[in-house]
Formats: structure tokens, sequence, C-alpha cells
């Protein structure tokens, strides 16, 4: 999956004739996003540290938070000439799901506000910077006027969730993809009722930290020496194990043969990115030469499929709880991992009529986390396919088994797992399974999400 380009943002202050400018230095340690007069002065600015010192930035680049980071940190500072009518100042953090040019397609997830400060606590002074007293400051501040330079500090605790506690999605924007995901810090400037208020919005990039449950002890132990870990009849604990499906079909257009398929899953059903899905096949039928020709590593499909679902609109006005009244559901469903398969040869069981399979479905590191708010959500489901042989034509359903996994974006503690795939066949899987039809789904059959357990 190819890096996509973070998006652009235009920012544009609502009071006439201020405008905004969106451009961090990058010779400074901070971030610094600044409001202009209209002749090209600075008169607020919204200073941010760089966390990685280490890295050249470019002014390209974008604030990025995190969840689990403690605070989101800065400063406002406004640099006044002449007395301004100002009430209130607040900082907000501001999370959309966008399907549209305009407004009628914004959803938002997470509206966040801090009070930086009001007119009713009385005169900023402990915020000004220029101590020496300046003439009529008094009165204009009780006035809402404030006139001079001021720093005014925040910390922000990040939420971790949306309004009803669901974990937030990351900074999503996909060219393919009809919804972006945006994340940005806003700062207003209350300017009064004859006054059009001064905004500033600055685009953010959000990346959640989310880790997989613990896996079975014995699993953990093959981590630890790096060694293969053990399958399903050694290892319960260390698998789902799902109910036997049928797979039915003709055989050499000459008779009906069913292959009886188990499907195991590393537990838990929830996988790091960057690393893989471990899976476990088994495969029984009375017909020998129906294993020998179709349960092999190159007939046995097994794949991992995102889907994309968010909220779209043509552009309808929004209600007060961020939806519109003409809002539909709308789904992209894309295949993002198929599994390489190899026999199963740790397993001594002398019966001529079972088969098994171990794999691997490699999980790209660009994979965007599960996610499910109110807008937009990511889910991710494993399908058991039907055996693909020129011998073969299966009938009946088109899938036999659908099974809905977490991606999340960190390890758990303890060892990492080492893949078994040489990286070149993962690189090979991934290029013959790029196929970008992510168009809306609408035929059932063909969506593997109406069959998930």
């Amino acid at each position: 999956m190819q890096d996509q380009a973070l998006p652009r943002y235009s920012v544009v202050s609502k009071a006439p004739p201020h405008y905004s400018t969106v451009s961090p230095s990058p010779a400074l340690d901070h971030y610094s996003f600044s409001l202009k007069s209209s002749k090209g002065n600075i008169w607020a600015s919204v200073n941010l540290p760089k966390k990685d010192h280490s890295r050249s930035y470019s002014v390209n680049d974008v604030p990025i938070i995190g969840e689990g980071a403690s605070l989101i940190i800065g400063s406002v500072k406004l640099n006044l000439k002449t007395p301004e009518t100002i009430q209130r100042i607040t900082m907000t953090v501001r999370g959309r799901a966008i399907t549209g040019a305009n407004e009628g397609g914004s959803h938002i997830f997470l509206d966040h506000s801090v009070s930086l400060w009001s007119k009713e606590q009385g005169e900023p002074n402990a915020y000004r910077n220029d101590l020496t007293a300046v003439a009529g400051t008094s009165t204009s501040s009780r006035n809402g006027k404030l006139l001079g330079s001021y720093t005014f500090p925040f910390s922000i605790s990040l939420p971790t969730g949306d309004a009803d506690g669901v974990a937030l999605p990351e900074t999503f924007h996909e060219r393919a993809s009809g919804v972006r995901v945006r994340y940005e810090l806003v700062l207003k400037i209350g300017r009064g009722r004859l006054k059009s208020d001064s905004k500033l919005q600055i685009p953010v990039v959000y990346h959640c930290r989310t880790t997989p449950s613990p896996p079975s002890i014995l699993r953990q132990h093959a981590y630890q020496e790096n060694t293969t870990a053990p399958g399903p009849p050694l290892d319960p604990d260390g698998w789902s194990t799902f109910s036997p499906v049928d797979c039915i079909g003709r055989l050499l257009n000459s008779r009906t043969v069913i292959l009886r398929c188990t499907l195991s899953l590393a537990n838990p059903l929830s996988y790091t990115r960057g690393s893989f899905i471990s899976c476990h096949l088994r495969v029984e039928s009375i017909d020998e030469q129906a294993l020998d020709l179709l349960a092999s590593p190159r007939t046995t499909v097994l794949r991992l499929s995102r889907r994309v679902k968010y909220l779209f609109d043509a552009g309808q006005g929004m209600q007060h709880n961020g939806k519109s009244t003409a809002s539909v559901p709308r789904y992209e469903i894309l295949d993002v991992g198929q599994t390489i398969w190899s026999h199963d040869h740790d397993i001594n069981e002398d019966d001529s009529r079972v088969r098994y399979l171990t794999g691997e479905i490699p999980l790209s590191k660009e994979l965007p986390p599960s996610s499910d708010v109110s807008s937009f959500g990511v889910e991710y489901a494993v399908t058991l396919l039907p055996f693909e042989s020129a011998t073969f034509r299966p009938e009946g359903a088109t899938m036999l088994q659908t099974h809905k996994v977490q991606v999340v974006s960190d390890f758990a503690q303890g060892p990492v797992p080492s893949r078994r795939v040489p990286i070149s066949q993962i690189e090979a899987t991934w290029a013959a399974s790029a196929r970008e039809s992510v168009n809306a789904i609408a035929a059932s059959h063909s969506n593997p999400f109406q069959l998930v357990t």
C-alpha cells in the first residue's frame, strides 16, 4: 500500500479584515500558526512544541497528537497595537468525518473545548508580557478591550473517545475513498456582538494507541524462543477454532465432492498492523484425490477484507447532533491481505483423509486500526472462500465462512512475534491482491461482512 500525502487544509478567518496563515517554521523548535491583520501584521498566534527534535521538519509538516499523550501543550500569543474588543479566548480539539466539499458533508464526532480567558475573569494582567503600565489599560480591559502583548498557555487533555466513549479513529485520508477523517485545533477569539469572531483552524494528525490482549503462554514462549508457535491440537487456548464448514463442488467435471474445512485463527482475534495473522486449516474428505488436488497452498483462499463505513449526504444542513437528516450509511470494501499457506508437517496424524495447512496473513503497517464512532468506522474480517482450481467448480455460496477481527496499532507487552514467510513472498502477494475497486457494495453476496460472526 503506497503512502498517501497528507491532506492540505484551507484555513480562513471569519473576522474581516483578518486572515490566517498556517505555515510552521522548520527552523524553530515549535510550530507557529498565526492570524494576520489586513496590513500583514501578526496579531494572534498559536505555538505548539515539536516533540521529535531528532528529525528535520518541512513547512508542510503538521503537528502530531496521539492517544496516551498526557496533554496537548501550547500557548496563544496576542500582540495588540490598538485596543481590541475581546471577550473570550477558547481552544477546541475537533474531529470530523468529511464526505463532501462543504460543511453539509461534515460530521463532527469530537468537539472538546477549553477556555483560556474570558472577560468575566477580569483583567488578564497575569498573562501580560509587557509589565509596563499602558495608559487606559485598566478601563479598556474591563470593557472587554485589550491592548499590548499577552501569552495564554494551555494544556488540553485529549479525550480517549467520542461522546459515547467509543475509541477515536485515526486521521484517515485515502485517495480512492469517499471519506476523510480530519482533526484540528481551533482557536476562537470572541469579539462581541458588533464584530465577527476570529477563528484559526490548525490541522493536526491523530495517531491512536491500541494494543491486543496477551497471547497464550505457549505462544508467548514460542515468540520468546523464536520458534514456531504450536498449532490448535497442542495449544487450544492459543487459537479460536470455528465450526466446520463444508465446501461442495464438482471435481474434474465428473463427480460431486465434499471437503470439510475447520479454520483456526490465533488468539486473541486482535492483531498489530505491520505483523501478521496466524491461520490454521484442517481439511477432511473421504475423496483422497480431492484432497490431493484442492487442499494445497495454491488453491486454498483465505482473505482479509476491510470495510470503511460512513454517513454520506449531498450537502444537506446539519442538525445539532452533527448528523444530516439526509445522511445515509455508505460502505467501501477492499481486500487488504491474503494468506500465504504451507503444509503443516508438525501434526503427526496418520489419516489419509485429512490435510493440514498453516499460514500467515501479512498486515501492512499502513492499515488504519479498527474503530467505530457514530459517523465513521473501520472494520476487518477474515473470509474463507471455496477452493480455487481449474479442476473444481464450487456449488452454492461464494463464501464459506467470515469472522470479524480487530487491527490495532501497537504490540502487546512481551515478546514480539516474528514472521515465517519471506518478505519477498509477502510483497508478491500484496502486489497480486492490489485491486483498488472499492466502490460501495450493494450486492450482499459479494459483501463478506454480511456473514460476519
